[in-house]
């Protein structure tokens, strides 16, 4: 008949006990010896008898083990042994694939980092230990209810970090969760769950999880003090991972469990209103529409490639083209010559995430949440075109969850910073040079026709500076008043870095086949303020120094109709945006005016600028949109030169004639920007200094 459960835990305890009953059974006494004699003969008394001398010397002779005896207490010890290592496979298991990943970043540690990774692997060790050793007991109303629990958090947290880092060559830590709208999508790291490289990953752990747990419960003993106590350490096991730091940015010398647990912690507790960390929003995960087929019928055969910087002021680079160009960008100036500049284009906004949502789907910032998060991009048109798609970037897109916009782009080639570098700094991202050398690596692989961008990330502060490549001098990095000029010019060498970058992809491009049919276009997603109006950087207003940006088109011989060339020459020097270059990539792809494209175009203000109509309409700028809420409320509108603003402490709009006071010095009031104060009102709902203590969401857009 079959043990009962309780006959098992009673064995067990024999077994945990066998070396204790061996001791006492080696022990000669008289019992022990006679317990080995032979039954008495002819039913005599066998104690009657007087010892022999046979029998005394049995007394005195040592205990001598059997081979079988040995066996057996080896095949104890082992089977400890084994019990203990099996405690340990969740951190082995761990440790084993995250040295599979990253092991040469891991020996380059400096020596607090080391000891911060094998501390920290301590930890990880003793929390898995202590819960699946109580998963290990075989009974009780403790051990079913944790069975399931070790088996989804493990699973969760292994599986979730390596899906993450299969996908995004980093490991999920709070700089990609603190800013999520949804608990329940960030516990799978809002991750494309449909993709296969993130289901295998998935599937791996959950049966890692469930093969730990099983053999665990067939190989780990525990005693009978163990299963009093260890229970106790349970709350500690728990809470330790939520409590303790990590190292979870750059260098991440930290297990990727505890760094998941550390900032689902932080997600939890922002989303309880226990901290504050993210006010606003950032980025979420869009929800794209499906797009019909289009039929491609371009004027010329061709490829669209959009080059886009970060933060950089048009009047740092030289738009059109000059042959002794003094400013940041002699290398792009260089190597076309003959390029299309746009002087007097601008952004809608001084936010990167903002801008590249205007620039790749064309519609308004003020749209609704949910059209924004909808709305198809670039990718999207270009795909349902039957052009090949690609998407570089040095940007750190874990930055405000700016991961999530592009995740779900269909593309062939694709690339973000911690792709380049899985140190790659936050702000900053990865080396510029290190996305050229990537976009060469990969552009034979591109299919023509194909629609691509190469997005830039260096000059966003912190800034990349090179002092070896560094003309503009005095140079500091020092944001004091009195060292204005030197922080400028530390800036400039910042652009005039990144732009021996952005030349030497050109200059590649160039020289291949396919960069004889590629149409380039080339802006910044805004610009970069000096206190020209009491700021630095950006986000903090729309004045002209953060909305004024370089852009131009460089196409080679035979990839423009005569009628498309012209429209580019006469809009030199007109007032041209962001909206109206998603019009000019769809255009110059042939399916501006497929029938298809209809509705989705109709959401769209902007116009080709290969084509003679401009958009004259209002123009709405806007640093709060529900792609990126408000970080600091500004907002207005612009009309050709005309122009209206204001930040979050005016209660009335500034109005400037930018061609007449380019340096928006003379606020003219009001009045002469008549209608567009009321239209802004009309739109914003609110002035951006009605904002009560607290900072109330504000329905400014939606």
């Amino acid at each position: 008949m079959a043990d009962t459960p309780k006959d098992a835990e009673k064995a067990a305890d024999l077994e945990n006990s066998d070396s204790d009953n061996e001791s006492a059974a080696n022990e000669s006494t008289p019992a022990a010896s006679e317990r080995g004699k032979a039954p008495p003969q002819n039913g005599s008394d066998a104690a009657d008898k007087p010892p022999t001398k046979a029998s005394e010397k049995a007394k005195k002779a040592p205990f001598k083990p059997g081979p079988a005896h040995l066996r057996r207490k080896s095949l104890r010890r082992k089977r400890r042994l084994f019990g203990f290592v099996t405690l340990l496979l969740p951190v082995l298991w761990i440790v084993g694939w995250d040295l599979a990943r990253r092991f040469y970043q891991i020996r380059t540690f400096d020596r607090p980092h080391l000891y911060g990774y094998l501390g920290s692997i301590a930890e990880s060790a003793v929390v898995w230990g202590i819960i699946l050793h109580t998963v290990s007991r075989r009974r009780g109303l403790l051990q079913a209810i944790l069975l399931p629990i070790f088996v989804f958090l493990y699973a969760t947290a292994t599986g979730v970090q390596a899906a993450f880092n299969a996908f995004w060559n980093v490991y999920l830590s709070i700089d990609g969760l603190v800013h999520s709208k949804s608990i329940a999508w960030s516990i799978v790291g809002t991750l494309p769950l449909s993709k296969p490289i993130v289901f295998i990953h998935f599937l791996i752990a959950i049966a890692a999880a469930v093969g730990i747990a099983v053999l665990a419960r067939k190989v780990v003993r525990p005693t009978k003090w163990g299963r009093r106590v260890v229970p106790f350490f349970l709350p500690a096991a728990f809470i330790a991972p939520t409590q303790i730091p990590v190292s979870y940015r750059k260098i991440q010398s930290t297990p990727p469990d505890l760094i998941y647990f550390h900032g689902m912690t932080a997600l939890v507790k922002e989303h309880l209103g226990y901290t504050n960390d993210s006010p606003d929003l950032r980025v979420q995960r869009r929800d794209p529409e499906s797009v019909p087929t289009f039929k491609a019928q371009p004027a010329r055969p061709r490829n669209v490639v959009l080059l886009l910087q970060e933060s950089m002021r048009a009047d740092v680079t030289c738009v059109e083209y000059d042959p002794d160009c003094a400013l940041a960008t002699p290398f792009s100036n260089k190597v076309v010559p003959d390029r299309y500049p746009f002087v007097e284009m601008r952004a809608h906004d001084s936010t990167t995430a903002i801008s590249i949502s205007n620039i790749w789907s064309g519609v308004r910032p003020t749209e609704t949440r949910e059209v924004l998060h909808s709305v198809p991009l670039i990718w999207d048109y270009a795909d349902a075109a039957g052009y090949d798609t690609a998407y570089w970037t040095s940007q750190n897109l874990m930055f405000g969850n700016a991961r999530l916009y592009i995740q779900d782009i269909p593309v062939s080639q694709f690339a973000v910073g911690t792709n380049l570098d899985r140190e790659a700094p936050l702000d900053e991202g990865a080396l510029d040079s290190l996305l050229t050398d990537r976009v060469i690596a990969d552009w034979d692989q591109l299919r023509e026709p194909f629609f691509a961008v190469v997005h830039y990330s260096n000059c966003h502060f912190p800034y990349v500076y090179d002092p070896n490549h560094a003309p503009f001098q005095p140079a500091d990095f020092n944001k004091a008043a009195e060292s204005n000029e030197s922080y400028r010019n530390y800036y400039k060498d910042v652009v005039y870095l990144s732009d021996m970058a952005v030349a030497r992809l050109i200059t590649h491009i160039r020289s291949t086949e396919k960069g004889d049919r590629t149409v380039l276009v080339y802006t910044s997603d805004h610009g970069e303020s000096f206190r020209e109006h009491w700021q630095l950087g950006h986000t903090s207003s729309l004045y002209d120094e953060e909305i004024q940006v370089p852009g131009w088109i460089d196409a080679p011989e035979g990839t423009l109709s005569p009628e498309e060339a012209a429209s580019l020459k006469k809009a030199k020097n007109e007032y041209v945006w962001h909206l109206d270059l998603a019009p000019t990539f769809l255009d110059l792809m042939g399916i501006w005016n497929d029938p298809n494209l209809a509705p989705y175009r109709a959401r769209m203000m902007g116009h080709p600028l290969t084509r003679p109509e401009r958009t004259i309409e209002p123009v709405p700028l806007t640093n709060c949109t529900w792609v990126w809420e408000c970080s600091f409320r500004n907002w207005g509108l612009m009309q050709g030169p005309m122009k209206i603003e204001a930040r979050e402490w005016d209660g009335e709009f500034h109005c400037f004639n930018v061609a007449e006071d380019p340096l928006e010095l003379n606020n003219l009031g009001e009045g002469p920007c008549t209608p567009m104060p009321e239209l802004a009102r009309q739109m914003y709902h609110s002035m951006p200094n009605i904002t009560p203590p607290g900072r109330p969401v504000v329905n400014w857009g939606k």
